[in-house]
């Protein structure tokens, strides 16, 4: 009998957020189809490392901090050669780079790379060096990627652009009878939790969750209302002061980075995204597993998972009033809430579910094989 083909992803893993929480998802379903051989090499220590090794997948670590750059191409091409590989898939601008240059250097196999989002900022002239990372990572992706998978239609449009007919579009995904267990059970409404799940980056504006979260209750005092902010990052501190100067103390709670999240999740009313952009977030989609109830900027891949308003509130007026806006309507119509919470689940099963995805990525593999 053949051997099933080998497919090694290639990572940074230096934090874990949505980009990573996808690749695990995916690991986890080509694992479990038994299909195809999987290992990985991963940039850093970390939860991302330790939790492909949970699976019993190979995993190399090739310390990025430890390394240097020629050394980090021969590490990666190691662990190629000594796995068979017959397939490379990258995640990242500087994996799909290191992924690239090991594939030359080994002179063999295909290669794949996932855009999971929008590059967070413009790169200034003032850092040279992180242009010419930028234009050699689209040189190699140009030339040394057999295939580019865009999560997002918003993505796969604008990559098109640039790559032609090499994009494919596959939606991120999870396991949905995995984690629907943990939704809240249905209460009186006496009182409504609203979150915020994500890095305390600037793209995420924590800041406009707190000012929408303000002029709710500034607009239905009579309600009882409680937010959360789960997760952490640079930009904690300011959005501390932030809650505090909106007198906010007694309503805002920060819980810090959680792993998992999804259990906080499923404890909320609402969900509310305020990101300035987005590929296809991953706690968007446990949101809608966890029948959870999303008011999200209408940008990036959020439309297509919020069935474009049917199982979410889409925002076009991307200020703190248009969240306030769309979350008085919700928090006054909870037959709305329970509806939109519906729908999501069943969308989310159709079309973001790993039985329906999974396919789509063995067969992508399996033709370029």
């Amino acid at each position: 009998m053949q051997n099933p083909p080998h497919i090694t992803h290639i990572a940074s893993g230096d934090i874990w957020a949505g980009a990573e929480k996808q690749l695990y998802e995916l690991c986890k379903a080509l694992v479990a189809s038994k299909q195809v051989k999987v290992s990985a090499i991963i940039f850093n220590e970390g939860a991302l490392a330790d939790k492909l090794k949970a699976l019993g997948m190979p995993v190399t670590i090739a310390p990025e901090s430890q390394l240097s750059f020629m050394q980090l191409i021969f590490k990666t091409r190691s662990h190629l050669l000594a796995q068979k590989a017959d397939l490379i898939h990258t995640h990242g601008f500087k994996e799909n780079i290191v992924g690239s240059l090991a594939r030359i250097a080994s002179k063999t196999m295909k290669s794949v790379t996932t855009i999971h989002g929008n590059q967070e900022t413009q790169l200034p002239w003032t850092k040279p060096h992180k242009l010419a990372i930028y234009y050699l990572d689209r040189l190699l992706t140009r030339f040394y990627q057999d295939r580019i998978i865009a999560v997002s239609t918003q993505l796969e449009q604008s990559l098109r652009a640039l790559y032609s007919n090499k994009v494919v579009k596959i939606f991120n995904f999870i396991n949905s009878s995995e984690i629907q267990e943990l939704r809240k059970p249905e209460t009186n409404r006496e009182l409504y939790t609203i979150g915020f799940v994500g890095r305390l980056v600037g793209v995420k504006r924590v800041d406009l969750f707190i000012k929408a979260v303000k002029a709710l209750t500034q607009r239905l005092p009579q309600l009882n209302i409680r937010a959360k902010i789960i997760g952490d990052g640079p930009l904690r501190l300011l959005a501390e002061k932030l809650v505090i100067e909106q007198q906010l103390d007694n309503v805002i709670e920060f819980t810090g980075f959680i792993d998992p999240s999804t259990p906080e999740i499923g404890k909320l009313d609402i969900l509310v995204m305020p990101s300035d952009h987005e590929g296809l977030p991953m706690t968007l989609l446990e949101a809608l597993a966890l029948r959870v109830p999303v008011v999200a900027h209408n940008v990036g891949g959020i439309p297509e998972v919020l069935d474009n308003g049917k199982a979410g509130v889409l925002v076009a007026d991307h200020s703190e009033q248009g969240y306030a806006n769309a979350l008085a309507k919700l928090v006054s119509d909870p037959r709305q809430l329970s509806l939109i919470a519906e729908h999501g689940y069943s969308h989310l099963a159709k079309n973001f579910d790993a039985y329906a995805i999974t396919p789509k990525y063995l067969k992508l593999y399996f033709e370029l094989i």
